[in-house]
């Protein structure tokens, strides 16, 4: 078995396993819309690696009608990765009309090409045997076209993306069920693909040095499949990630608080409330950012007095104990529009929700951890009685703001007492 015939069998494996993967997610009860669009988008990502794998002369020569089908598939991966990653991080309908807008440039090239499509297999025969105008076609205008549009996506992407995780910070205090890493792993993964296939393309089309040998090894096409199989390995090995979407509250970002407003969330005479807030320093000296609440209606005096009663319900109820409390339920316990509540948080104490929250319940595991009355417990049950879902965000997050394991820190503690 030669070299090129090795790098065959490792573009079809690859493909062929996107292809089973492709037609397993098109089969998911839950989630059809998100797991269809990425099931369409590695199913074409699969054939254009078959495409690739057999990118030779005599191979099209033989199957004529097969060529420049690999000229119209990249034009789908962008839009589809767009609404993928659209519709995983929003509360966005179903796939709507307006949606056929992003498979324009897809539609005007099929009928660009329609008429190379309907030639008959003696006519393409023809212009495949024209080495140099088939090979000036191919590192023309529109395979230009194509890499600027799937840059184009893949950027706008990463701006949704960026854009649900800044939700996600200013409305949850929890984010191990929704953050999604994964995702924005895979999206970098195929920016770097990009990167390298727009090398690959144009170190073909100028004849650079050694550059051309990535186009020749079909470095980037490579890197998909090794992709492929990477999301082969989630999808067994955690297989939540492509069945379900983040668990997301049912009006995400406008979600109705899950919490009766009029119960306040009890407190625990167990634990010694802190001796002063987080944020006390914070109170009057920081400046309000201007262009985001521009338009809002709270005034200076009222906005004072809001976060004076936030900061005292902080200390006296220890509302962040509760795990998946969300900005919706503070705001609702407090009687403060949630938008108010926000724009205090963010402007005020120049803060996200999320960092809001785990700084009380840092502070609050501190004091427990060096409490002679909580000594019995292990570092995941004083983590739960401060309002941390798991043991990883907990060493996380305290590791963050203290610079200190909860381990070290009580080490340090103990230090200090003795010194």
């Amino acid at each position: 078995m030669n070299f090129t015939q090795i790098m065959q069998l490792i573009l079809v494996g690859g493909a062929l396993q996107g292809i089973l993967l492709a037609v397993l997610l098109f089969t998911r009860k839950t989630n059809q819309l998100a797991n269809r669009l990425l099931g369409a988008f590695i199913f074409l990502v699969s054939i254009q690696s078959i495409l690739v794998a057999f990118d030779t002369r005599e191979f099209f020569i033989t199957l004529p009608h097969l060529s420049k089908i690999g000229w119209l598939n990249p034009l789908f991966f962008g839009p589809l990765l767009y609404l993928f990653t659209r519709k995983i991080t929003s509360r966005a309908p179903r796939f709507r009309r307006t949606d056929l807008i992003h498979f324009i440039p897809a539609i005007v090239t099929f009928i660009y090409l329609l008429p190379y499509y309907l030639q008959s297999t003696a006519e393409k025969i023809a212009y495949l045997n024209d080495f140099e105008t088939a090979r000036k076609d191919d590192f023309g205008l529109l395979g230009q076209a194509t890499l600027f549009q799937i840059l184009f996506y893949l950027v706008y992407s990463l701006k949704a993306l960026y854009r649900y995780e800044k939700k996600i910070l200013d409305t949850f205090s929890e984010l191990e069920k929704i953050r999604l890493q994964w995702l924005k792993q895979f999206i970098y993964a195929i920016l770097s693909i990009f990167f390298v296939a727009a090398i690959a393309f144009y170190a073909k089309k100028w004849y650079v040095p050694v550059l051309t040998e990535i186009y020749h090894y079909h470095l980037h096409y490579l890197m998909m499949v090794a992709l492929v199989y990477w999301i082969g390995y989630k999808a067994l090995a955690q297989p939540q990630v492509f069945v379900n979407r983040p668990v997301l509250p049912a009006s995400f970002p406008n979600q109705v608080s899950t919490y009766d407003q009029k119960a306040p969330i009890s407190s625990s005479n167990d634990a010694p409330l802190p001796t002063q807030s987080p944020h006390a320093d914070n109170l009057e000296t920081t400046q309000e950012s201007v262009p985001k609440y521009q338009k809002s209606s709270l005034k200076s005096e009222e906005s004072q007095n809001y976060l004076n009663r936030l900061l005292d319900y902080m200390e006296a109820e220890k509302p962040y104990r509760q795990s998946n409390i969300t900005i919706q339920d503070l705001a609702a316990l407090l009687q403060i529009p949630k938008h108010h509540l926000s724009q205090i948080i963010n402007n005020k104490l120049d803060k996200n929700f999320y960092d809001f929250i785990n700084q009380y319940r840092v502070a609050e595991a501190q004091l427990l951890l060096v409490d002679p009355k909580f000594k019995h417990l292990t570092n995941l049950a004083i983590a739960e009685e401060a309002g941390f879902n798991s043991k990883a965000t907990f060493n996380a997050v305290f590791k963050k703001q203290t610079g200190q394991t909860p381990s070290e820190y009580v080490r340090s503690q103990a230090q200090n007492v003795r010194t």
